[in-house]
């Protein structure tokens, strides 16, 4: 029985084993950039919120503002991440495709995947608790 070599699928793998090491360092060792604390961006944007909610009342034309956004370490490595899972998850539906093992193409797949994954699902964990805590600091000023 001839075996079939598994260049794409193997190749996939060892993607989305860097992307899915590198999204837990992320999660664990960073942010790699400096980040304002907690109680600032909870302060800032419960003010803003209070302001906003006041000029509103008032009849006042909201401020528009728009921001670019920076580029730092923080973000590269996001990027990096997905970038490298995307790949992997590629490279799996092309192993697939040329009829390498399937547990190969699908241990790529599932790498990359859950590599992509696991950002999301911590990003929105974090949003989540950054909207529970600017409720709370405003529930405790008497806004809401």
């Amino acid at each position: 029985m001839e075996q079939k070599q598994s260049k794409f699928g193997v190749f996939g793998i060892a993607l989305g084993a860097v992307a899915l090491l590198l999204a837990l360092l992320h999660f664990w060792a960073g942010p790699f950039s400096p980040q304002p604390t907690v109680e600032t961006v909870v302060a800032e944007k419960a003010a803003s919120i209070r302001s906003a909610a006041i000029d509103a009342l008032k009849g006042k034309e909201p401020v528009k503002k728009t921001f670019a956004a920076k580029w730092n370490l923080d973000k590269v490595t996001e990027v990096v991440t997905a970038l490298l899972g995307g790949l992997a998850a590629i490279l799996a539906v092309i192993a697939f495709a040329n009829k390498e093992p399937g547990r190969v193409a699908g241990g790529a797949a599932a790498l990359g995947v859950s590599a992509i994954a696991f950002q999301f699902i911590a990003m929105y964990a974090m949003a989540l608790l950054v909207v529970l805590l600017i409720c709370a600091a405003l529930s405790s000023l008497g806004v809401g």
